[in-house]
């Protein structure tokens, strides 16, 4: 009887909630591979080559069976097999007598001859011990099934049982012939992906670098490689200047990545440029001893280290290897397997690290051991959190980047040396030690921890919590399975997440910075929680995860300490929508509509049809789409008919996001419709109600807003027809408040952007100041290798010296201006997304502003009620508790205020002139003086502006959205409010050379200039 499976491959992330999980669903990962048998026992949508609906299938990664998307995976391949009944097994052949030498393969790789014709023992169940052993070579490391440590390496480094598919190191296999052929672990790896030829490294892919450096525990700069597309070419190629333009700016760190990739690549690394700062080779230690002698933990060496049995670099950045906590013996993992010298500290003595202490309790011990319960977190773990907090309330230091920099190796294994000698860690003194080394002693010990805060064995646990979509339900149950630490454990994640809620408060209070918590959950992610060292390479596809299981702990958990009021409550982690299930069969799971929820009362949300949808307006024209959305908020958004909408039927949906308007073009193939590949929904109308629901960043992580605001095709004869004066009242005061909300907080964000400008600047001038430090001792350099040159013998050492010290300070100099102009550009980009939130605000202030005055008019429309103006006064008055600030009369616009001189166009608007007659009727007028002018350029217009003293010129360019210098600006409908908003706001948003407002119209009455200073700093507040 034949039998067909078909096999897929995963494309998407799919993570069923516990609940789908109970009800049979299957998580699957992009990349896995997945069976499904025919003929099927489900219902089957779509084709086999492009399935639509969900499948039964089997995982070949987790070993699970049970549903899927189809649209989730690609066709792959189909296999085909015919079974027939067993056959008789046939008798035995002659056996072959003593005299005959069979050769049979045993685990250990030697020929071994036997009397007996079945090998080492002619016990047929001894034959099934044996491993059937064939030559492999690793692109993606594989745990030793003898050592447990992980192959990895260029060329044939182990082999592999093709019957039980472990795989062994070929050191391990000559030493070792007892240990059987399992045919039961077949199943289990299955994970051990081998090939029977060498791949060399330059042919290996950005994936194959990533999977390879966890391993080697260099996960810590995955991302940094995945940013620069490090893969095997590039890889190889790498050196020491490279890591540190890269931003590696850890001397040990950069080392240890070169180390492992000369062993990598079977290179000397002692003939390498960095060779002569590597330790030197001694002689391997011969192996006597048993590993129970020693009372070995991983360990986490902070400088190179050589294996002290076979004198082979330690390989990564932390947990590189051994140690006996007795004798100080380091080894590899594997050598520790292989056997190893007695436990001996005299025999060692020589061959010690500086910094070994013997027994030491403080790094490197499990948390149970580490303190009592009573004092909440580990005395280090204390003192160094207290010290953080209370020099950062004294000098205003950004907390965040005291974890987020490093200091240097060096003065961080002095303070842990300190800590390790120390009998009672509070009487540390830390004084003397800067606020980032201390930080970076806080981070060792709990990378050095053996068991992370979060436990190794609640690892799955957690990352597939974190899977979860919905941010509430997945935050309340990472909560509830902190509640399940060890005690110890949960009492120190408690100490450090009360800690990073305080670094929070003291971001917003002491230095006035909304920052949200990145650098912290990019710091910690790693640290507070891994994969137990079998799964160490899971960790580059789960550092997303990571992240979101910080920032949800932080953000949702029972903390002692608050978060600042700023702070979001979800991270929203884009990925395809979902399709609807669908039902397959009678004992099949719920299949309720995933995408809108079905007893929700949302009935705005729903619409039957998509003609019957008020945000539907079919064939309208792009001009009129953007009159509709003058002075909207973010989040507004139509329909219409694409221009392709006849010959396929796709839309158009517009979105306001960022001041502009975005056009998402809505596909339709195959009746289903989305925004790209593969599509998800099946009408329009369940496209924009998910839509509306979820962030369109699943879509684009640049469009992080929902449809909230749809434009209404439904025309209302009188909104306010029947409306009664308290419903009316309420709407005044409600919009009135809203008002002023939005314009405290572009007050705010003004401030903090003027502020922000005023440290680019400085840090512009320290830029500066380093580039002349920089040539200075460049010249210094010349001069020193001119004179060695040309220095009498006696003198060079000393030459050399000062030549060595020289070249140290200016690497530190160059190191040190690199990471300022790293700071600079982030607190550009800072800058920059605050200016887009302070735009984003303006049609919000305006569509506000219009929505009062229309209130203010009703009440002053209706004549019977004998409402005046100082009534509405009073009204919102009372609404502030009667504080003079919020009196209407100073929130609409003033008389005196409309006779500025700006409102006269004449005063500034000079079309016919040139370049040059501009420049010549500004100059030696005061700075801040302006005139706009026809541009050279078609239907543009030219700026010209005094600032410095000089007349500087900027295109005011006209687009679809209005006027403005560039996008995503362009907002302003008229020159007018162009000129208006740049009366209050400098120019230098757009133009660092032109920090000045447009003051002085070049024609306005020479009266306004002299007393301008006065009605400027009188009309500040109306922007």
């Amino acid at each position: 009887m034949a039998s067909e499976t078909l096999y897929y491959k995963a494309e998407h992330n799919f993570c069923p909630s516990n609940e789908e999980i109970i009800e049979g669903y299957i998580a699957i990962n992009k990349e896995d591979v997945l069976e499904v048998e025919k003929p099927f026992q489900f219902e089957f949508v779509g084709s086999e080559v492009k399935p639509d609906g969900w499948m039964e299938g089997f995982n070949q990664r987790t070993k699970t069976k049970g549903m899927f998307p189809g649209n989730y995976v690609t066709f792959v391949r189909r296999t085909v097999s015919v079974s027939v009944s067993e056959p008789v097994a046939p008798p035995l052949p002659h056996r072959p007598n003593s005299g005959s030498n069979s050769i049979y393969q045993t685990m250990s790789g030697l020929k071994v001859n036997d009397d007996s014709g079945y090998g080492a023992s002619p016990h047929r169940e001894n034959l099934e011990r044996h491993h059937l052993l064939e030559d492999a070579y690793f692109v993606k490391p594989v745990l030793c099934a003898y050592c447990s440590d992980y192959i990895w390496g260029s060329g044939k480094m182990g082999k592999k049982c093709t019957a039980c598919r472990q795989c062994y190191h070929m050191r391990c296999l000559d030493v070792n012939n007892t240990v059987s052929c399992d045919r039961q672990c077949a199943t289990d790896s299955n994970d051990n992906e081998t090939y029977t030829h060498p791949v060399p490294v330059d042919e290996w892919s950005l994936k194959n670098v990533a999977e390879w450096m966890a391993a080697l525990n260099l996960y810590r700069y995955v991302e940094l490689f995945k940013a620069r597309n490090i893969q095997g070419p590039q890889l190889v190629s790498l050196t020491e200047e490279q890591l540190q333009d890269m931003g590696i700016h850890d001397s040990f760190h950069r080392k240890s990545i070169l180390v492992c990739i000369d062993d990598l690549c079977q290179r000397d690394s002692l003939q390498q440029p960095y060779g002569k700062s590597l330790p030197g080779n001694k002689s391997a230690m011969s192996g006597e001893g048993q590993a129970s002698e020693h009372e070995f933990i991983e360990f986490n060496f902070s400088t190179l280290q050589r294996c002290h049995m076979c004198e082979v670099l330690l390989c990564g950045l932390v947990r590189q290897g051994l140690q006996c906590r007795r004798c100080g013996l380091c080894c590899h993992r594997q050598c520790s397997v292989l056997g190893v010298v007695r436990c001996d500290a005299n025999l060692l003595k020589s061959r010690q690290r500086n910094s070994f202490v013997p027994g030491a309790s403080v790094f490197g011990v499990e948390l149970s051991e580490s303190f009592e319960l009573l004092s909440r977190a580990p005395p280090i773990v204390t003192a160094c959190t207290n010290e953080i907090e209370r020099r950062g309330a004294d000098t205003g230091a950004d907390l965040f980047d005291v974890y987020r920099l490093s200091s240097s190796t060096e003065a961080i294994n002095q303070l842990k040396k300190l800590f390790q000698s120390c009998d009672d860690v509070s009487e540390v003194s830390l004084s003397s030690f800067d606020l980032n080394c201390i930080a970076g002693a806080l981070k060792k010990y709990l990378r050095e921890l053996p068991n992370p805060v979060i436990p190794v064995d609640k690892y799955s646990l957690f990352i597939e919590t974190a899977k979860i979509r919905d941010s509430v339900s997945c935050s309340q149950q990472l909560v509830d399975l902190t509640k399940q630490l060890p005690s110890h454990y949960k009492a120190t994640l408690e100490h450090l997440m009360e800690h990073f809620c305080r670094l929070c408060q003291h971001q917003a209070t002491r230095l006035d910075k909304r920052d949200q918590p990145t650098k912290l959950s990019h710091v910690f992610c790693h640290i507070l929680l891994r994969p137990p060292w079998d799964k160490i390479i899971d960790i580059v596809y789960n550092t997303e995860y990571h992240i979101r299981i910080f920032d949800l702990l932080l953000r949702s958990g029972i903390w002692s300490e608050s978060l600042p009021d700023y702070m979001a409550q979800s991270i929203v982690i884009g990925t395809p929508p979902r399709i609807p299930r669908v039902t397959h069969t009678t004992n099949s799971p719920d299949h309720s509509d995933d995408i809108v929820n079905s007893n929700s009362n949302a009935e705005d949300l729903v619409s039957r049809t998509l003609e019957e949808s008020e945000w539907y307006w079919g064939d309208i024209s792009r001009e009129e789409v953007n009159e509709k959305f003058k002075d909207t908020p973010d989040g507004t958004f139509l329909v219409r008919n694409s221009s392709t909408w006849v010959q396929g039927g796709d839309y158009t949906l517009t979105l306001r996001k960022g001041g502009s308007n975005k056009l998402i073009k809505i596909y339709h193939k195959d009746s289903k419709y989305g925004f790209v590949e593969p599509f998800q929904f099946m009408s329009v109308v369940e496209l924009v109600n998910h839509y509306r629901k979820h962030s369109l960043a699943q879509y684009n992580k640049m469009l992080d807003v929902t449809l909230a605001h749809p434009v209404s095709k439904i025309q209302q004869a009188d909104e306010y027809a029947d409306a009664d004066v308290e419903s009316m009242r309420i709407k005044l005061k409600n919009t009135h408040l809203d008002w002023l909300q939005k314009n405290n907080i572009y007050d705010q964000l003004y401030d903090q952007h003027t502020k922000a400008l005023q440290e680019l600047q400085l840090k512009h001038q320290a830029l500066d100041a380093f580039q002349e430090t920089v040539s200075v001792f460049e010249e210094q350099i010349r001069l020193h290798e001119k004179f060695q040159l040309e220095g009498a013998p006696s003198e060079r050492l000393k030459l050399q010296e000062n030549y060595d010290l020289l070249k140290q300070r200016l690497s530190d100099i160059i190191s040190s201006q690199k990471q300022l102009d790293c700071d600079l550009h982030e607190q550009a980009h800072q800058n920059r997304v605050m200016i887009s939130e302070m735009n984003a605000l303006k049609p919000e202030m305006k569509r506000l502003h219009k929505l009062r005055e229309q209130y203010i008019k009703w009440f002053l429309d209706q004549k019977h009620l004998k409402i005046d103006k100082n009534q509405i006064d009073e009204m919102l008055t009372d609404v502030e508790g009667g504080d003079e600030e919020y009196d209407i009369s100073k929130l609409l616009p003033k008389d005196e205020y409309q006779r500025l001189p700006h409102y006269d166009e004449s005063a500034w608007f000079v079309p016919d002139i040139n370049r040059y007659t501009s420049e010549s009727l500004l100059v030696g007028k005061a700075d801040g003086t302006f005139l706009i002018r026809k541009s050279s350029q078609g239907d543009s217009y030219a700026l010209s502006v005094i600032a410095n003293g000089k007349v500087g010129h900027s295109l005011i360019r006209k687009s679809s959205t209005g006027y403005g210098f560039a996008e995503p600006f362009m907002l302003y409908q008229t020159l007018l409010d162009l000129v208006l908003h740049y009366r209050e706001t400098s120019l230098a948003e757009h133009n660092e050379s032109l920090d000045v407002t447009l003051a002085y119209p070049v024609n306005a009455t020479a009266g306004y200039h002299q007393s301008n200073g006065y009605a400027m700093m009188r009309d500040g507040n109306l922007r």
